[in-house]
C-alpha cells in the first residue's frame, strides 16, 4: 500500500473516530505509521484536501454501483417507485458501510457536522453524478411539494441516510456486550427500515397546518423560525 493510501485511511478512521477539529495532522502521519510526523502534510498540504481525497477515493465506486442500479431500475422500469428511487440512494453506502474494518460513512457524518450538514455540499468536490440525477428523479415524483419543501426534504432526508448508517457501520464494527460479537443481528432488517423512513420522509403529504403557515403572510414570530 502506498504511503498516500496509509495516511488517507488513517485520516479517515481519526476523523470518524474523534472529529475534524479534535485530530490533527501529525496524529495522522503518526496513525499511518510514518516516522516523519509531517508526512500527512507533505502529501495533503491541510485537512481541506485530506478530506476531499478521501471523498474522491470512495464516492467513485459509491457512484458507480449507484450508476448500475439506476441503469438495472430503469430497464425494469421502475423509476416511477420513489421506494425504489431511495433505495438507490441508500444501499450503495449501506454496502460501504457493512464492509469490515469501514469507518467511511462514521467520517462522512463528522465532516457533515463541521460543515452544516448539507449533503449538497458535496457537489463541490464531484462523484455524486448518479446521487444528484436520483435527486432530480425523487423531486419529480413528489409533485405535491414546493420547490423549496422539495429541497429541504432532499437535505434532511440526506441527513437521515449518514446518521442511520453510521450507526449501523458503528454497531457492525463494535463488538456488542463485550462477547466479540457484532451488535447488528439483521443488518438487511436496518437497511430496508431506512429505506422505508427515508421514502416517508419524502412522500410524506403537506398537512394543512404546515400549508398555512407557508402561505401565512410574513411576521416577524414567522421570520424567527427560518
Amino acid at each position: 500500500m502506498s504511503t498516500e493510501l496509509q495516511i488517507l485511511y488513517a485520516g479517515e478512521r481519526l476523523f470518524a473516530k474523534q472529529g475534524i477539529d479534535a485530530t490533527s495532522l501529525r496524529q495522522i502521519s503518526t496513525a499511518a505509521g510514518q516516522r516523519n510526523t509531517a508526512a500527512a502534510q507533505y502529501h495533503f498540504g491541510d485537512k481541506r484536501k485530506l478530506i476531499e481525497a478521501v471523498f474522491r477515493h470512495r464516492l467513485g465506486v459509491i457512484d458507480a454501483r449507484r450508476h448500475e442500479m439506476l441503469e438495472s431500475a430503469r430497464k425494469a422500469g421502475r423509476t416511477a417507485d420513489p421506494w425504489e428511487l431511495t433505495e438507490i440512494l441508500v444501499r450503495p453506502l449501506a454496502e460501504q458501510a457493512l464492509r469490515p474494518g469501514s469507518h467511511y460513512v462514521r467520517f462522512l457524518q463528522r465532516v457533515f457536522e463541521y460543515t452544516g450538514l448539507d449533503v449538497a455540499a458535496l457537489r463541490e468536490i464531484g462523484g455524486v453524478d448518479e446521487a444528484v440525477a436520483v435527486g432530480r428523479l425523487l423531486g419529480d415524483r413528489l409533485p405535491h411539494l414546493a420547490g423549496s419543501l422539495v429541497h429541504r426534504r432532499h437535505r434532511w432526508a440526506g441527513q437521515l441516510i449518514i446518521a442511520g448508517l453510521a450507526d449501523l457501520e458503528r454497531r457492525s464494527a463494535e463488538p456488542a456486550d463485550g462477547d466479540g460479537a457484532s451488535d447488528t443481528t439483521d443488518p438487511e432488517a436496518d437497511i430496508l427500515g431506512l429505506i422505508d423512513a427515508v421514502t416517508g420522509l419524502l412522500t410524506a403529504p403537506v398537512s394543512e397546518r404546515s400549508a398555512a403557515r407557508r402561505t401565512a403572510p410574513d411576521t416577524p414570530a414567522a421570520e424567527a423560525v427560518r
